[in-house]
C-alpha cells in the first residue's frame, strides 16, 4: 500500500508563539492518545543510567504533534519487537538521512517485519542497521492515517473515522473531523462518567452544529481510548 500523499500547509508560527500551530501534550495525554500506559512513555523519553531516552520533548516539559507523531512510531517499533538499541541507531541515522531532528514524523518512515525502513533517494534502507539493507518491495508503509505537509513531515493525524488531531486546531486536541470541537467535549455531553446519556444527542448536535453520525463517532472514539 502507498504512503498517503495528500499535502497540507506547515503549521503557522506566527507571533513568535513557541507553541502556536504545534500542539501540546503533556504525558499523560500521550499515553491516553497512543493507549499505552503512562510509565512507558516515561521510559522512552527519559534517560536512565542504562540506555539514553528515544526522544525528548520539543517543548521542554511537553511534547509537541511531531513528537505525538513519532511516540506512535516507537510505540508501533516496539510491538514489532525491535530492539530499543535498533530504534536509537535508526533514529540516529534517519535525522541525518532525512533532515529533520523528528524523522519518526516524516512520511518517508516506514516498517516491516523486525526490522524499520525509509525511503531514501528513491530506494529503501533499513535504518536500524545504518542503511545496510534495502528491501523496497516488502516495505509497509507505517504512517497511513497521517496527512503530510509539502516538507513531507506530519500535518494531521486521523486516528479514527471522523476525528482528526490537527496541531493548529485546539492545541492538537482530538476534535471531530474539520471542525474545531473536542472529542472529549462531546462524549461528556452525551455520556456521563457512569456511561449515562446526560444530554439529548439532539441537542448537542443543536448547538454544535453537528450531524449524528459525528457525534456518535466523537463518542465511540473517546470510548476505545478510555478502554
Amino acid at each position: 500500500m502507498a504512503a498517503a500523499t495528500q499535502r497540507e500547509g506547515a503549521p503557522g508560527h506566527g507571533g513568535g508563539a513557541r507553541y502556536l500551530g504545534r500542539g501540546i501534550y503533556d504525558v499523560a495525554e500521550v499515553a491516553r492518545l497512543l493507549r499505552r500506559g503512562r510509565g512507558q512513555i516515561e521510559g522512552w523519553t527519559r534517560d536512565s543510567w542504562t540506555r539514553p531516552s528515544l526522544l525528548i520533548g520539543e517543548l521542554g516539559a511537553f511534547f509537541s504533534f511531531w513528537d505525538l507523531i513519532s511516540l506512535r512510531v516507537v510505540a508501533e517499533l516496539f510491538v514489532r519487537r525491535v530492539p530499543h538499541a535498533q530504534i536509537a541507531i535508526g533514529a540516529r541515522h534517519l535525522a541525518t538521512r532525512l533532515g529533520t531532528n523528528r524523522p519518526f514524523a516524516h512520511e518517508h518512515l516506514a516498517t516491516v517485519g523486525s526490522g524499520f525502513f525509509a525511503e531514501i533517494s528513491g530506494t529503501w534502507e533499513d535504518a536500524g542497521l545504518s542503511g545496510q539493507q534495502a528491501f523496497g518491495h516488502m516495505v509497509e508503509p507505517l504512517l497511513r492515517p497521517i496527512v503530510f505537509n509539502d516538507d513531507h513531515m506530519a500535518a494531521i493525524w486521523r486516528p479514527a473515522e471522523g476525528v482528526w488531531v490537527n496541531p493548529a486546531v485546539q492545541a492538537g486536541a482530538p476534535c471531530i473531523d474539520g471542525t474545531r470541537v473536542p472529542t472529549r467535549l462531546v462524549a461528556s455531553l452525551v455520556r456521563n462518567d457512569e456511561g449515562e446519556e446526560s444530554e439529548h444527542l439532539a441537542d448537542v448536535c443543536d448547538d454544535y452544529r453537528l450531524t449524528p453520525d459525528q457525534v456518535q463517532q466523537a463518542v465511540s472514539y473517546e470510548l476505545q481510548l478510555a478502554a
